[in-house]
């Protein structure tokens, strides 16, 4: 009976710790489903015409120092930074967001390969994201143009 009461209270408390600190639960999350969850975010965002750099959300995913860099080259570019796409292209709300595997470059930064699909244009980025305090964060998305 005393098992049984220990066994439960550790189990409520570890739920409670998912449930209350949804930090704490985010940090064991992959590169691959980070970058999955920006783009389904993003495209989303950028479809609604609610501008994306705009949002506080962003800052979430996107690392202070890229953000503030694009916001202060926002009107000199026509192309999604994130979709490595011009205006023609930019509006993918119904995407499918593929995630290749990881490359890890070293403890704290991976190489994550994301296929933008929509009808029959694909559209395939490199993301580069740090994971800092148990955080990650996107540094810099480029293009992958296909050989």
């Amino acid at each position: 009976m005393r098992i049984r009461n220990i066994l439960i209270c550790v189990l409520t408390s570890l739920l409670c710790l998912g449930f209350f600190c949804p930090k704490v639960a985010n940090a064991a999350q992959t590169p691959q489903e980070f970058v999955k969850e920006f783009y389904e975010w993003y495209l989303i965002k950028d479809y609604d015409l609610s501008d994306a750099l705009k949002q506080d959300k962003l800052a979430e995913y996107v690392d202070e120092e890229l953000i503030a860099e694009l916001r202060q080259e926002e009107k000199c570019h026509e192309m999604s930074y994130f979709t490595q796409m011009g205006p023609f292209f930019i509006r993918f709300k119904n995407a499918k967001v593929r995630v290749g595997d990881v490359l890890p470059m070293t403890d704290d930064v991976f190489v994550v390969p994301a296929t933008i699909t929509k009808e029959s244009i694909e559209k395939i980025v490199i993301v580069y994201v740090h994971k800092k305090d148990g955080i990650f964060k996107i540094h810099s998305v480029s293009d992958a143009y296909p050989y």
